[in-house]
């Protein structure tokens, strides 16, 4: 908090525990009750018996402070001395007693049991800090308990003192002998005792006593003080249930961001990066179970996430291949020889469960054990009057294949499905909405192909003269958003990279072991970069040509990390905690961020 009201600047020093968005309703809590608690008297003197010095001249006293003068009378004239002592006319310097100031102690005591539960204990947290800087201004001592924990004092006024306070609820009553327990340890020079909260009989060094009750109706609470013999009542306005539940729970935490949720049970593995759906609208976080769960990105930070699903592990085999295309996940699973096709968006491949052979290892090559699951595709065709389902597969030896579904005979029966190989030495495949953009190495170019929805095979588009290991696809941004052409990226050497798009492209080099997620256009520069990870691990950087732009960093090692190439949108699963965070390249806040079990807010 940079800067308070005038009116609560004396409280700054607790209200600037709280974050910027919870201040204003604990000072609104404060300038109500402040009236209520009044001022505490400066310490008062008190006189002792020991002398301090001399005082006045007085007629009674000890001889040995008799004035010098009288002793005159007892060596010139001895019976007038006597007369005079008779008669008590003797003169006697008097004493100075000693002034002692007696050091004030200020002690409050709060009821947390179940009558004071949920709102009451906002008045609670206002009246701490305000019987804290009373206290304060006063040059007491302060001390506070908890009434169902007699003889127990705490001197502690900052933050871990009202952390303390805020969870030291209880449904448990207070014993028997509390006050008894209280009055012994409170002792009999107590001149400033506070009991809050608390009902029944009192020590007798409490002389003021605050009865919180809720209202019977409206969103306030009847707060009355009874001190000695005053009486003072006030209703206390209280903040909106949120803010109140937030008080209650993490009061020092700042507000989190609609996408920032915790997930129980959430186990999410970090041997292989979080999938997007075409769009970036879904994503998915492998679990360390075998399954997954695919959540709803928002298309803002101040947008609630819907409801993730849960997809279990599947009963027979593991999970082989898989894409997210509706909010689930298509997958193909294995099982010794068996493939089966679950959660497909199509009426074919979903109609009844389909399961086929498995392809020989020459014609389909996925070895069992894999620890990431295979790059998946889905297309729905329309040709020659029929419609087909195409699912398409990048196996480990860059051969991309497809299992194609035709209508069945009688719906009785399930669809049939047929194998066949598409395309070989593809080095870059990714679904761009209804159409595959594909590349494949071809000599000493790549050729680039698209395949359509409406298509039964791909076609060949551009050609790019020039070798490539690795090819990425992005989406034009902007004013080139709607034209045919995408961004590319080709990795043409160990660490040199051309980026551009069919048209036209830039050299550029990646030489400190970053790892390339992807390509795009971004708003700190008007030319397309590549967004990759730094090899430190803690930051997402976009490269254009030598110029480096900080996308998004991370408190602790980024494990796995991945990008949407249609929406541009990143995700990545911390290694520590295993946090799954997504969020656009050019947003500084994060859409969705899941954490697990592994890392609960302790505040």
């Amino acid at each position: 908090m940079t800067s308070l009201p005038t009116a609560l600047e004396p409280w700054a020093p607790w209200l600037t525990l709280f974050p910027p968005d919870l201040a204003p309703a604990v000072g609104a809590l404060l300038l109500r009750l402040h009236p209520l608690v009044g001022k505490l008297s400066t310490a008062t003197l008190e006189r002792g018996a020991d002398p301090a010095g001399i005082g006045n001249i007085v007629r009674r006293g000890q001889y040995e402070r008799l004035l010098m003068t009288q002793w005159v009378y007892a060596d010139a004239e001895p019976d007038e001395f006597l007369r005079r002592a008779a008669s008590g006319e003797l003169l006697f310097n008097g004493p100075e007693p000693a002034v002692h100031q007696r050091s004030l102690h200020s002690v409050v005591l709060f009821d947390a049991g179940p009558s004071q539960l949920g709102e009451p204990r906002l008045a609670h947290l206002a009246l701490f800090i305000l019987l804290a800087r009373r206290a304060q201004q006063a040059g007491a001592r302060f001390s506070w308990g908890i009434w169902q924990l007699p003889g127990i004092l705490s001197e502690d006024t900052k933050k871990e003192g009202l952390r303390k306070l805020i969870q030291s609820r209880t449904l448990h009553a207070a014993p028997a002998n509390a006050r008894e327990q209280w009055q012994t340890r409170l002792g009999g020079d107590l001149a400033d005792c506070w009991l809050i909260g608390v009902a029944g009989e009192a020590p007798r060094q409490a002389r003021e006593r605050v009865a919180i009750r809720r209202a019977l109706c409206g969103n306030h609470l009847n707060v009355s003080l009874r001190q000695r013999h005053d009486y003072r009542t006030v209703q206390l306005e209280l903040p909106d249930a949120p803010t109140g539940v937030r008080l209650l729970r993490k009061p020092f935490a700042p507000r989190a961001p609609a996408g920032v949720i915790h997930h129980h049970g959430h186990q999410p593995s970090r041997a292989q990066a979080p999938r997007f759906a075409s769009g970036g609208n879904l994503v998915c976080a492998p679990q360390l179970n075998g399954g997954a769960i695919v959540y709803h990105v928002p298309q803002s930070a101040s947008v609630k996430p819907g409801k993730p699903r849960i997809i279990s592990a599947p009963k027979h085999g593991a999970i082989l291949a898989a894409g997210v295309f509706k909010p689930a996940l298509s997958c193909i699973t294995s099982a010794g020889g068996t493939l089966g096709f679950h959660n497909f968006p199509g009426p074919l491949f979903s109609s009844k469960p389909i399961m086929c052979d498995r392809p020989p290892l020459e014609q389909f090559h996925a070895p069992p054990g894999m620890g990431r699951w295979l790059q998946t595709f889905y297309l729905l065709a329309n040709h020659n009057v029929n419609c087909y389902e195409h699912v398409v597969v990048l196996d480990t030896k860059r051969r991309l294949v497809c299992w194609q579904a035709a209508p069945a005979a009688s719906h009785k029966v399930a669809s049939t499905v047929s194998f066949r190989a598409v395309l070989d030495n593809v080095i870059g495949a990714d679904q761009l909405g209804d159409s595959l953009y594909i590349g494949c190495a071809d000599g000493d170019g790549v050729q680039l192909y698209h395949w359509h929805r409406q298509n039964a095979t791909p076609y060949k588009m551009q050609r790019i003269a020039q070798q490539g290991s690795r090819l990425l696809h992005g989406a034009l941004k902007g004013e080139h958003a709607g034209h045919s052409g995408n961004l590319l990226a080709l990795k043409t050497g160990p660490s040199r990279w051309w980026v551009g798009s069919h048209a036209m492209g830039e050299a550029m080099d990646i030489d400190d072991n970053a790892a390339v997620l992807g390509v795009a256009i971004s708003e700190k520069h008007p030319k397309p970069g590549l967004v990759v990870l730094h090899p430190g691990r803690y930051r997402i950087e976009l490269r254009v040509g030598h110029l480096r732009y900080t996308l998004a960093t991370s408190p602790e090692a980024i494990q796995q990390a991945s990008m949407d190439p249609a929406s541009a949108r990143i995700a990545w699963i911390t290694a520590k905690s295993s946090t799954l965070v997504v969020r656009h390249i050019d947003d500084e806040q994060p859409l969705l961020q899941i954490s697990c079990d592994r890392d609960i807010d302790e505040s």
